[in-house]
């Protein structure tokens, strides 16, 4: 019986830190992310289609200049012709979980955020509204130890026109903030 006790104690001494190493490993690891997001718009303006066409047929000297400029403010973009890409690195807590950009925007007074975080696993969905522009995403991003994934669905409507896109999201965690 004793030998019976000692094992059973045993082995939920083992269970219990599996859990508890699980836990840890599945948390939101706070500090400084390098983040990768690639948008892909639907119903993309003429505009901005455009643009777009313009930064890829950049020449290599133009290039380094936007480039430069862009590392100055703590971002580099780019674009395929179809789908731009931001790289930029974001200091991210347990407060704030979702990368911010509506400081940068001037939006932050106009926009509602909501967020859950289960484990490593953050749900968040923005809303904004201001004169001309209403914005309303939602999205899921997963950290795993020093990576993480996600994905936003964005709607925009801007004087009228409408803008949707989607944003896929890798990062690596790069040290404290």
């Amino acid at each position: 019986m004793k030998r019976y006790l000692r094992g059973m104690v045993g082995f939920l001494i083992i269970l219990i830190s599996l859990a508890v190493a699980a836990t840890a490993q599945d948390a939101l690891k706070e500090g400084k992310w390098s983040m990768t997001m690639v948008t892909h718009m639907d119903n993309m303006s003429p505009e901005m289609a455009a643009a777009m066409q313009q930064m890829q047929n950049m020449t290599p000297e133009a290039k380094a200049a936007m480039q430069k400029a862009q590392e100055k403010m703590g971002f580099q973009v780019s674009s395929n012709g179809q789908d731009m890409t931001v790289m930029t690195t974001h200091c991210i807590t347990n407060q704030n979980p979702v990368p911010q950009h509506l400081k940068d925007m001037n939006m932050e007074n106009y926009c509602q955020q909501t967020h859950e975080i289960n484990g490593g696993t953050v749900k968040f969905h923005l809303t904004c509204d201001h004169d001309d522009f209403q914005m309303e995403s939602s999205g899921t991003m997963t950290y795993a130890g020093d990576s993480m994934t996600g994905s936003i669905k964005s709607h925009e409507v801007k004087a009228g026109k409408t803008l949707d896109s989607t944003i896929n999201i890798t990062g690596q965690y790069v040290g404290p903030c």
